[in-house]
């Protein structure tokens, strides 16, 4: 590599403030996972009968994995044994001291030996676009949990205008620094081959903040103008009316969000 290579994991350990710290990070943070169980909950209650190992990775400073794992400890009545991974010690110092009865480990997920051997339910949430090898990963995901509750950004043109990034900026160049940028087809064919299925039925949704709610979740966003809110609100209603594979074909971006099981910790 050389010097002035972009490097994923160098970039990701020290995430710029400006992206982790913007004002509705927290709170997008953990309406991701409260949007999450309320779509796949009582699906994975009924995969699994209940969550004892849970784990977020690239789980920042906890925020999320809070949320989710307070969700399951409503419906099942006690909380999961629940860790956070991350490769960024300043994220894991500062969320002890926030949850400090989450384990924070500083290691690449790939690498975990410990225990558990297999989690029940892991979250992935805005981290394959930036992985260097999605498929080795995601194939090793599928050796160290049951189900997984994913959701990544769909930053390119549909399938009839070739798929093709929104944007030539990539890495370093980039506004999260992302370098996988995948169609909904190019993604669904990367859990194939990493032996993972989807449970049910994939989501695409243009945007994960609900109308009305983007100066809560997203207040360093300029408001909307009452013009703008109902394009919004239009285009929204228009994406729910189309079925999927239409949408596979015409999308322009936005987040794909799914609950997969592993083919490889299933049982006989």
């Amino acid at each position: 590599m050389t010097q002035n290579a972009f490097d994923p994991k160098r970039y990701y350990a020290s995430y710029p403030k400006g992206i982790i710290l913007r004002p509705g990070y927290p709170a997008r943070a953990q309406w991701k996972s409260t949007l999450m169980w309320n779509l796949y909950g009582k699906a994975i209650m009924r995969e699994l009968g209940g969550v004892n190992t849970y784990a977020d990775i690239g789980g920042c400073f906890g925020f999320g994995a809070n949320a989710m794992a307070f969700h399951i400890s409503k419906t099942q009545g006690k909380y999961p044994e629940t860790k956070v991974f991350e490769i960024s010690s300043e994220f894991a110092t500062v969320g002890k001291q926030l949850f400090p009865y989450i384990e924070f480990v500083l290691q690449d997920f790939c690498r975990w030996n410990g225990a558990p051997k297999i989690f029940d339910l892991i979250t992935l949430f805005d981290v394959v676009e930036h992985l260097e090898d999605p498929e080795e990963f995601l194939s090793k995901l599928a050796l160290k949990t049951r189900l997984a509750l994913l959701k990544i950004p769909i930053e390119t043109f549909g399938e009839w205008w070739g798929g093709k990034p929104r944007t030539n900026e990539i890495g370093k160049k980039h506004s999260d620094g992302h370098i996988n940028f995948f169609t909904l087809k190019s993604f669904l064919d990367l859990l194939e081959k990493s032996h993972l299925e989807i449970l049910g039925e994939w989501r695409f949704v243009r945007s994960i903040v609900p109308i009305g709610a983007e100066r809560v979740l997203k207040p360093e966003s300029p408001p909307k103008s009452i013009i703008g809110i109902s394009k919004s609100a239009i285009r929204r209603m228009a994406w729910l009316m189309l079925p999927s594979m239409v949408i596979k074909k015409i999308h322009d971006g936005g987040n794909l969000l799914c609950l997969v099981s592993s083919k490889k910790t299933k049982g006989p």
